[in-house]
């Protein structure tokens, strides 16, 4: 018998004790003739990609409706004669539960739909989930297994079952997480009286045509009017990047190489409205923050400038889809570097003068990444929230093929903390190619053909840990919760290596850098106030108050330097549980766009640019990449206010962007003052960067939101992800099918009473004339 903490089994005996009640209130309703009820839940979508496409969706626009079924671990699909949908508990959700439900449906087409319950939160600390994802995640057999380098057939995501690349078409599946009404729809389908009283669900997800890809979605015209409307948009957003120190300068001049740390900030589950990537997502981006707040608070901009390299932080969106971001910005960088095929301009046309410049195609709103002139390596961080061992985290470097890689993997170990120790992965090579666990890092060996490398620190040694299985709905801090430990040595290591790489001269002397970097780096406890605010923020509460208020300055600051009407961003509300799938690209989300005149492109190669006031360019990210700059801003915009000699230059107070305009600590070539949600003008550190598929543009001339192919620069080898479009009315409806009497009773009174209502008027007619009143 397994034996429970008193904690969690007092607990889960209150839940129990309440959930009786609410499970047959909800058991009720399902009994309510006529009622229909649409259930809370989130859809398994379809994604198109370059080759074809994944996911669930109807075969058409008609409903699809059939009684609910149990789905019985290890059997095979009910012995059913009448449409139904299969109710499977979300443990049974496997590879062969999903192909034995698909393969019953290619021979009868019985089956409509299927609900994917919870049963999890009845026992949080089994561990025995499968992962959706691939066991080789973005490698052999995915559609982004062409970006790879190194071993791509590497089983890091051991329990993979690959669902996420299934193509269900004809078969939606929602997943409904309320523990309650999973309960009572399990009872439903289990009990053959329900099946008598005909408890049904009805789906409405048509998600488009089956046998179409990416770039067919993209390219679509309607066949009537022969006019350019897309079926579907790009999966994409925003990466935020900073660097320490005074920015590159735009003229190139005293160019050193750039130490990058880089992490992923987006994730994905079979049902993408829930993602809450605890582990995969959430962790890196509180490690990142927290390491530039130790970095910004014990050194300054003087002693950051005299080092032989810079450091730069990058939070990447779109990792998980085909390393977007940190290919997008690598691109950019180095590898080729970027190309503007029309003119650069100020990115406000008012303000010839300014700080800013931007290309008008390939729109790029801010060209501050050209200063970046060399990327000596990077640090890559990757899922710290759950140590396989406690106070242990793992780093993976090719120590054979990879100098600077085995340098950076020495300098994470000689900088562990007393509470954290960084061992080497017991992984190793397969003939010769070693296996590097999907990261940003991938990105940069990929497109450098491994001539520079790096070190990716994990919370994982030969495989992913499955505390929370990798791109599951299970990877929740609600049901694991995070090791603040963990993160906190995680955080302080990668600030020490990260100033120890800086350090280095080019000796590679690895203890040295440590030592000098430790000495400067303070330990972060795991009870530290901003560790403590920012995990709240990251794995409980998006709408956390730190967050909405950075994200609105943000919002602010932006609205002020370009004198843009942007429209107000949603409001993430207090409490909502953080979701970290990529999403759709398009204005809303993050697209650039420029304002020329009185029309808005996704993407321009007019003359017209300049020639009114109005015209900018504008950015509207979402309000993760907005809460995250602003915070970059305030933890790294802070070095030049003390000098290195100890003088202390007074901080200018603000509550808007133009209190900052006189700031004068922030003079340096390129540099400029912003004002954060800490009520401070800060140094401006911290810049977005598109993050979209490498083989799509933004369509000249056109409206933000379409999308053509690089025909020029597309290498085949991008998976070029998108969505498609679906109606607002998509969901589920579970009822109970009262059958034809009811109505064939209402038909006969009807016409009852209708015969009634003609004989009635007609006698009255016959009464007025006798009287002679009609």
């Amino acid at each position: 018998m397994k034996c429970v903490p008193f904690r969690p089994l007092l607990r889960l005996l209150l839940v129990a004790s309440t959930r009786v009640v609410v499970v047959d209130a909800v058991d009720a309703s399902f009994d309510q003739p006529f009622a229909s009820a649409a259930i809370p839940h989130v859809p398994c979508v379809t994604l198109y990609h370059r080759n074809g496409r994944q996911g669930c969706g109807t075969a058409d626009h008609d409903l699809q409706t059939g009684t609910l079924r149990y789905f019985q671990s290890g059997s095979s699909a009910p012995n059913v004669q009448e449409e139904y949908v299969a109710v499977v508990e979300d443990y049974v959700l496997t590879s062969t539960t999903l192909q034995t439900l698909m393969t019953a449906y290619r021979a009868n087409g019985l089956l409509q739909g299927i609900l994917v319950v919870n049963s999890t939160s009845i026992d949080e600390n089994d561990n025995s989930f499968r992962s959706p994802d691939s066991q080789y995640p973005q490698g052999y057999g995915t559609p982004s297994a062409g970006l790879n380098y190194g071993n791509t057939q590497y089983a890091w995501n051991a329990r993979g079952e690959d669902l996420l690349g299934l193509d269900l078409y004809g078969i939606p599946m929602v997943y409904v997480a309320d523990a309650d009404l999973s309960v009572a729809i399990v009872a439903k389908a289990k009990d053959p009286s329900a099946h008598d009283s005909s408890i049904v669900a009805a789906f409405n997800y048509y998600m488009g045509p089956d046998n179409i890809t990416s770039v067919e979605c993209l390219r679509w015209k309607d066949t009537k009017t022969n006019r350019w409307n897309p079926k579907c948009l790009p999966l994409g957003g925003t990466s935020v990047w900073a660097t320490a120190g005074s920015p590159p300068p735009s003229d190139n001049t005293n160019n050193r190489p750039v130490v990058l740390v880089g992490a992923g900030m987006d994730s994905t589950t079979l049902f993408h409205e829930t993602t809450p990537a605890a582990n995969a997502a959430a962790a890196n981006i509180v490690v990142m923050l927290l390491a530039a707040k130790l970095l910004g608070e014990n050194v300054d901009d003087a002693a950051l400038d005299a080092l032989p390299n810079r450091i730069g932080f990058a939070l990447f969106e779109g990792e998980t889809y085909g390393f977007m971001g940190s290919r997008n910005f690598l691109r950019d960088v180095a590898y080729p570097g970027f190309q503007c095929n029309d003119a650069i301009v100020p990115s406000v046309s008012k303000n010839a003068n300014g700080h800013d410049y931007a290309c008008l195609s390939p729109l790029r709103p801010s060209l501050k990444f050209t200063g970046i002139s060399s990327i000596a390596g990077m640090i890559a961080v990757d899922q710290v929230a759950y140590a396989v061992g406690q106070g242990l985290l793992y780093t993976h470097a090719d120590q054979n093929q990879d100098t600077y890689g085995a340098f950076l993997a020495n300098v994470l170990k000689a900088c562990s903390t007393s509470a954290v120790t960084v061992a080497p992965t017991s992984a190793t090579a397969s003939n010769g190619n070693y296996p590097y666990p999907p990261s940003p890092l991938t990105s940069l060996l990929s497109l450098s053909q491994g001539a520079v490398g790096g070190a990716v620190l994990s919370g994982y040694d030969y495989a992913f840990t499955n505390a929370a299985p990798y791109h599951s709905v299970l990877d929740d801090a609600r049901l694991h919760a995070p090791d603040y430990q963990s993160i906190a040595g995680a955080a302080t290591i990668v600030a020490r290596s990260a100033l120890a790489a800086a350090y280095d001269d080019g000796t590679y002397n690895s203890a040295a850098a440590a030592t000098y970097a430790a000495n400067i780096i303070p330990e972060l406890e795991s009870t530290d106030e901003t560790l403590v605010t920012l995990a709240d923020c990251v794995f409980y509460n998006s709408g956390c108050r730190t967050f909405r208020e950075y994200a609105q300055t943000e919002f602010s600051n932006e609205k002020s330097r370009t004198g843009l009407d942007l429209r107000a961003p949603t409001t993430t509300a207090s409490g909502t549980t953080p979701n970290y799938y990529v999403g759709v690209y398009n204005d809303a989300n993050g697209q650039p766009f420029v304002r020329v005149g009185d029309r808005t492109y996704g993407a321009y190669n007019g003359k017209e640019y300049g020639n009114g006031g109005s015209d900018a360019f504008g950015i509207l990210p979402r309000e993760k990449a907005r809460a995250i700059r602003g915070l970059l801003n305030d933890y790294l915009g802070r070095g030049s206010v003390s000098e290195s000699s100890g003088e202390t230059v007074q901080v200018q107070k603000c509550t808007k962007l133009a209190d900052c305009a006189s700031v004068k600590y922030c003079s340096t070539n390129s540099d400029s003052a912003i004002c954060t949600a800490g009520g401070v003008c800060v140094c401006l550190r911290a810049h977005y960067h598109v993050a979209m598929d490498e083989a799509l543009l933004a369509a000249e001339n056109e409206f933000p939101g379409r999308f053509v192919v690089d025909e020029t620069n597309d290498q085949g080898v991008s998976p070029m992800y998108t969505e498609p479009y679906w109606s607002n009315s998509v969901g589920v409806k579970v009822y109970r099918d009262v059958g034809q009497l009811p109505g064939l009773v209402t038909l006969v009174l009807g016409i009852g009473m209708a015969v009634l209502s003609f004989f009635a008027a007609f006698v009255l007619k016959v009464g007025l004339k006798k009287e002679k009143l009609y």
